[in-house]
């Protein structure tokens, strides 16, 4: 602690974010993410994802302006989600609440559920037809939202071969959700 005072008598800047900026910084951070985000729930979780972006980030020499530099982070994480979400086009993705909710209007009937699960039988033995390492590339891009970047360094592959691992697999599933079955 006397470090950081002595840092500050002699002119530098912290180079740490202590508490008590953090609350400060905390405000300022809900109100420029509530006035960006569609959705209330999520300013918690940007601000958070701020705060470890830039305590990983801080240079050495310290930081002149906190505020400033905690939004200039909160711009660039909104626009890394902003690009992460347009190449998934999650804008065209119905949350699976959503999904449910369609089928459970009222609207389902025996045949309606019986033609779901069928698809869904479908798709199952669709996916289990191709080779384990796409499929699982294929899940992690899909399922669990991760970019092909993360996917290739969690698997050890080039960007390019998880590109390619689920271009053949969205290639088998669509020969296989489409064409009739011979």
């Amino acid at each position: 602690m006397d470090n950081q005072a002595d840092a500050r008598a002699d002119g530098d800047p912290p180079s740490r974010l202590d508490a008590a900026e953090f609350e400060a910084h905390q405000s300022v951070l809900r109100g420029y993410f509530a006035r960006r985000v569609r959705q209330a729930q999520d300013v918690d979780d940007y601000v958070q994802d701020v705060y470890l972006r830039a305590l990983a980030a801080a240079p050495a020499r310290g930081v002149d302006n906190w505020r400033a530099f905690l939004l200039r982070v909160a711009n660039s994480l909104l626009i890394d989600r902003f690009r992460r979400n347009a190449v998934r086009h999650q804008d065209a993705h119905h949350a699976l609440d959503d999904v449910a909710e369609l089928v459970d209007d009222g609207i389902a009937t025996p045949e309606r559920t019986v033609m779901f699960r069928q698809e869904l039988a479908c798709l199952e033995a669709a996916l289990r037809d191709v080779d384990p390492l796409a499929r699982h590339a294929f899940l992690l891009v899909r399922v669990d939202g991760l970019s092909h970047r993360e996917v290739a360094s969690r698997l050890g592959l080039e960007v390019k071969m998880v590109s390619r691992q689920i271009e053949r697999v969205l290639a088998h599933l669509a020969r296989t959700m489409v064409e009739p079955a011979r």
